[in-house]
């Protein structure tokens, strides 16, 4: 006779629980198994959708260049946390691109709404800062209605744009050796795999800006090197997480004559080697007269001349380009360095008709009513003055001016 039980005998009680739990905790292994993966999906930036898109500018050679950063008609004002309601105009205007492969300078005085300019490609304009209208493209996507937390999800900065400062150790930690700094950013970045590849890929680039015995720097802090030494070192360690886009903001500026050309050749090896799209800012015509494919000239938050690097230092058109190619020691060897009177107006909110006007020697009467056009020189060459209007008087431009104009024109009809 077989006994039945009215109850299941307590081991299979067991067995079922354990079973159930195991069950369970598969469902939920795998369901972070999948979020895991699609976390993993989502950190990695998809350069293929970014660039879809993608515009080029074509040239009457036939020759095209992709345009990697656009500025399109940028009103720009900073409000006054002391006064509510009160903006101050910083940017009146000014459009801007820049193309794949080209380094690009940004000259001008201090004041001229250079660095701003620039700061808008990464989101760090400043918290006061206010777009009032006008576009901002990288690879053709707008950003100019980026918030901060805008910025940090899309992975733009740093991986699309990137900047140097003109003071490295504001980049720099002074507490930590500076190859541990390199390679912790192409961890955290994932441009690498693990910290073999890391310090390998490190020592390369810090040989790249031509530092010698890079194995030896790596084991150094900030404090036990030269400015020059620094500022390479900040150079190599942001350009080996691969950006596209690379801002220096007068990078040159606090370091000597000497160690300024070297980190110059640096920029440009680098920039030929990775096809780097650098946007370079100084206020010294001299610095970059070797290295930029283009320049523009920007005053009282406008660009008022823009062409390439030969048409601007050769060719120059507008009175306040003048002023600052006259005053280039090089070019006034023997005689006296030519200086450009007053200075940059430090209230851009009522300027009323051409900002330089008040300092310009060749002012004409309009141009304290009238804001000047754009004036095309050439396909790549434009000016913002009433001088190259078909109405406007003729003029002599300075002597140095002069001579340069004729030695261009003369090789160009060669």
């Amino acid at each position: 006779m077989i006994k039945q039980f009215s109850k299941p005998r307590q081991d299979v009680k067991i067995i079922r629980s354990r079973y159930k739990r195991w069950k369970k905790n598969c469902k939920v292994h795998k369901k972070n198994h999948l979020l895991l993966k699609n976390k993993k999906n989502k950190s990695l930036f998809d350069w293929q959708k970014f660039e879809e898109n993608v515009q080029y500018q074509t040239f009457s050679d036939g020759s095209k260049l992709k345009i990697v950063a656009q500025i399109d008609d940028i009103h720009l004002s900073f409000t006054n946390p002391a006064v509510p309601g009160q903006k101050n105009k910083v940017l009146r205007g000014t459009s801007l691109k820049i193309y794949e492969g080209k380094v690009h300078a940004i000259i001008g005085e201090s004041g001229s709404g250079k660095s701003v300019i620039t700061s808008l490609f990464y989101g760090l304009t400043g918290d006061n800062a206010v777009i009032d209208s006008g576009e901002i493209k990288l690879y053709n996507n707008n950003v100019e209605k980026f918030s901060l937390r805008d910025w940090e999800k899309s992975k733009y900065r740093g991986r699309v744009v990137s900047a140097v400062f003109q003071n490295p150790m504001s980049t720099l930690n002074p507490t930590m050796k500076v190859g541990k700094q390199i390679m912790e950013g192409m961890l955290i970045n994932k441009v690498v795999k693990n910290r073999k590849e890391a310090y390998l890929r490190a020592v390369s680039f810090l040989k790249l800006t031509k530092i010698n015995d890079p194995e030896a720097v790596m084991k150094l802090y900030p404090h036990e090197m030269s400015g020059g030494m620094i500022q390479r070192v900040v150079i190599a360690a942001i350009v080996a997480l691969k950006p596209k886009i690379l801002v220096m903001d007068e990078p040159t500026t606090a370091l000597d004559p000497t160690v300024q050309a070297l980190v110059l050749d640096v920029i440009k090896n680098l920039q030929n080697k990775l096809k780097l799209s650098i946007v370079f800012i100084t206020h010294d015509l001299g610095v970059v007269a070797s290295i930029a494919d283009y320049i523009s000239i920007m005053y009282a938050g406008q660009i008022i001349e823009e062409g390439t690097a030969q048409e601007i230092l050769n060719y120059p058109q507008h009175p306040y380009t003048w002023g600052l190619i006259s005053s280039m020691p090089d070019l006034n060897y023997g005689s006296r360095l030519l200086t450009i009177r007053g200075s940059v107006p430090s209230n851009l909110n009522d300027i009323k008709g051409d900002a330089f006007a008040v300092r310009n020697d060749y002012a004409l009467g309009r141009d304290f009513e009238i804001e000047p056009d754009f004036y095309y020189i050439s396909e790549t060459h434009r000016v913002k003055s009433a001088l190259l209007d078909e109405q406007a008087p003729e003029y002599n431009p300075p002597k140095v001016i002069e001579k340069l104009w004729k030695e261009y024109l003369d090789n160009n009809e060669k």
